[in-house]
């Protein structure tokens, strides 16, 4: 199912620890997967609140390193919605 932007951040704003929103992203925009989540450190001056993974497919995005990361929702939740990502199950 795809999700716009704010719909995105809405379910990211309500992510607890160690869940995550995964989102098939079209071949057009490179294929693979794109997972979100929390940031499992401790807040600090250098964690950020959500982080994004990205991978060929889920298991390489789960197991992977952190694309990016931010303290604000909008930022990561525009990058999947931009790139049309279609949630999964």
């Amino acid at each position: 199912m795809r999700l716009d932007q704010d719909e995105i951040v809405e379910l990211m704003e309500e992510l607890k620890k160690e869940e995550v929103i995964r989102f098939t992203i079209p071949e057009i925009f490179g294929g693979g997967v794109a997972v979100i989540g929390l940031n499992p450190n401790p807040p600090g001056k250098e964690q950020k609140k959500f982080i994004l993974r990205v991978g060929q497919d889920e298991a390489s995005a789960l197991g992977g390193n952190i694309y990016w990361q931010k303290d604000k929702a909008k930022h990561i939740a525009k990058w999947v919605a931009d790139r049309q990502g279609d949630q999964m199950e």
